[in-house]
């Protein structure tokens, strides 16, 4: 490994140490709840967090302001999530606990199928397809790994969780979108064996069939450049840059063959309801 590799480890592991907010369970009104906390003092840590965001191009943000971030986070969640529990607190919300399970609990048992795949793929296209009240602009995640999608296989579905770094508003949706599935691939490609990522990718793109938002996304899987490198090492699990490459590589074959497979009006329509 050489030295520009280790120091772009080391930062992307000092990123994934960073955590503004805290978690904890609850009860409210009889229905168990999470509830998300400023941590105090977190200024001084957002401020120079985000002047690092944007020089590794990550196309994201965080809330400076507590009361912008809860803003965000809750009308996110109801619209996503109409009907369930969500409450502002001092510097907190309190939101329902969904039913279900993250990917990457079950990916680390083993369990992950292609069918929790296609799921989260839909939920994706879906939560795509929603504007907030007041905008005219769809909606976008910002930050979708395989921690911040629940699969209930109850109800066979996926559902979103985590609504803290909303994309830069300059972006237009399909990139704001693209890079919502370039996050979930990264992700995956830091998870899965070696030579797999393109199998895994290709049921998880196929499932979201959004060729305007595919066409956007086969600008991303490139080499990354200066600080996008300790951005991508987080992202992808501290992946060495070699097989990182190698996934970025089989990421683009994937979304080439999709488009040259799929018709032109492919998820033109979806969800549009």
């Amino acid at each position: 490994m050489s030295l520009a590799e280790r120091w772009n480890q080391g930062l992307g592991r000092m990123i994934d140490l960073v955590r503004v907010n805290t978690v904890r369970p609850e009860s409210l009104h009889g229905r168990a709840v999470w509830v998300k906390r400023r941590r105090p003092g977190m200024g001084a840590v957002i401020a120079p967090g985000n002047l690092f965001l944007r020089l590794s191009r990550s196309r994201i943000r965080m809330f400076v302001s507590c009361a912008r971030w809860q803003d965000w986070e809750l009308a996110s969640f109801q619209l996503l999530h109409p009907g369930r529990l969500a409450e502002r607190r001092r510097g907190a919300v309190a939101l329902e606990a969904l039913p279900g399970e993250s990917l990457d609990r079950l990916l680390e048992r083993g369990e992950l199928t292609p069918a929790m795949l296609e799921a989260s793929a839909v939920e994706l296209r879906r939560a795509h397809a929603l504007s907030l009240p007041g905008s005219r602009e769809p909606w976008s995640h910002g930050d979708a790994h395989l921690k911040n999608l629940l699969y209930d296989p109850a109800g066979r579905c996926a559902r979103l969780i985590d609504f803290e770094t909303p994309h830069e508003p300059w972006l237009s949706a399909d990139e704001r979108h693209a890079d919502d599935l370039f996050v979930f691939l990264l992700d995956l490609a830091g998870r899965v064996p070696e030579g797999t990522v393109g199998e895994w990718a290709g049921v998880f793109l196929r499932a979201y069939a959004r060729v305007d938002v595919l066409r956007a996304l086969l600008t991303r899987p490139r080499p990354p450049r200066g600080l996008e490198r300790a951005l991508w090492a987080s992202r992808s699990h501290h992946l060495p840059e070699a097989r990182l490459a190698s996934a970025l590589g089989q990421l683009r074959e994937t979304v080439i063959r999709i488009l040259e497979d799929s018709p032109l009006s492919i998820g033109a329509n979806h969800d549009r309801r």
